[in-house]
């Protein structure tokens, strides 16, 4: 579990945005320019540079720990000036041996086999994994599949679901749907209702999918003396809760194993953040990931030792990381409300 904090505009929810952006591409999400002569909210026509610098050129590498194996992927975007953005390099290696590389055209697996691949989209999602000779790809393709980055926004939850969802939105939206997904396993169901009953302890009694029309679903809760109430009829609060609890089911359970989130603690009392936080906690193994963003004093106090300090020296520098170095007798929550973590990352009055 670890915590990324810092000033506003360090580049915190940028990099959580840049690994999204990897993601999509890496398993076939979204496409660079305009593939198949359409533009949706899968296509990418425009590459957001660093204002500071002057390069045609992005480059991304990840870094999976997959048991014994270690997988690097390298992904480089050009765009120059009146072009749209195209990928010029890809390249996945396990335990350093190259599983493929490829350039603008093709792909190439080594020993003359590979295939023409148009630039604008990614190699990885495009290689099946059809014998034992592409395990490592396989296992580098749901590693990518597997990376749950979330922004929620508790205003652009649905109040009704069409259809299930494998995978959840980036802000959450789709909720609901993501749920008739998950519903379909009992043991998340008793794990998000035993969580549930332990904060509302005096009154939750069980929540439901409730019919809305052909294929249509609307997510319901019933308290004790009420009728059941519709999932919008909660207040903000409680509906971020009811989504962080299912992130936390979901994790319980096995169906992600990686997730990120930016500012978990919107909308969300601190008593009620808290449980939500020590729950977070005891899954937290070697099968486990949990990396948070946030400003709340309650989640750096929860991880001290594994908190990440972001600043930048201003506008026109890149960003930097470090340990998040407290003075003594002080906890980093403190510190970092009184101010006294400064601008290079040091405490005050260090050298």
């Amino acid at each position: 579990m670890t915590v990324f904090c810092g000033a506003n505009g360090t580049g915190k929810s940028a990099m959580f945005d840049a690994i999204r952006f990897v993601r999509d591409l890496a398993t076939g999400s979204c496409f660079l320019g305009d593939v198949r002569n359409e533009r949706s909210k899968n296509t990418v026509s425009t590459l957001d540079f660093t204002s500071w610098m002057k390069s045609t050129i992005q480059e991304f590498e990840v870094e999976f720990e997959l048991g014994e194996r270690q997988f690097v992927y390298i992904i480089h975007l050009e765009q120059a000036v009146s072009m749209e953005p195209r990928i010029t390099k890809e390249t996945a290696r396990c335990n350093g041996k190259l599983l493929y590389t490829r350039d603008l055209g093709s792909v190439d697996f080594g020993g003359g086999s590979g295939f023409p691949l148009d630039w604008r989209q990614a190699a990885l999602p495009s290689i099946q994994s059809a014998n034992e000779g592409w395990t490592e790809i396989g296992l580098l393709q749901k590693a990518f599949a597997n990376l749950t980055i979330l922004q929620p926004n508790v205003f652009a939850f649905e109040n009704e679901s069409k259809q299930e969802n494998y995978f959840p939105n980036h802000n959450l939206s789709n909720l609901t749907s993501w749920y008739r997904h998950l519903a379909l396993d009992l043991e998340f169901t008793d794990a998000l209702r035993e969580s549930l009953k332990e904060i509302w302890p005096d009154d939750f009694a069980t929540l439901r999918l409730n019919d809305a029309g052909i294929s249509a679903k609307w997510l319901g809760l019933r308290f004790h003396g009420l009728d059941q109430l519709r999932f919008d009829q909660l207040s903000d609060g409680e509906r971020m809760l009811i989504g962080l609890y299912m992130i936390h089911a979901a994790l319980k359970v096995g169906n992600v194993n990686t997730v990120m989130i930016d500012e978990p603690d919107n909308y969300v009392s601190l008593q009620e953040l808290q449980p939500w936080l020590l729950s977070i906690g005891e899954l937290i193994d070697k099968n486990h990931q949990v990396l948070i963003i946030s400003h709340n004093s309650e989640i750096l106090e929860s991880n001290p030792s594994g908190s990440v300090f972001f600043w930048r020296d201003n506008h026109s520098s890149p960003t930097r990381i470090g340990p998040a170095n407290i003075p003594d007798g002080l906890s980093f929550g403190e510190a970092l409300v009184r101010g006294w973590v400064n601008g290079n990352g040091k405490v005050i009055g260090d050298a």
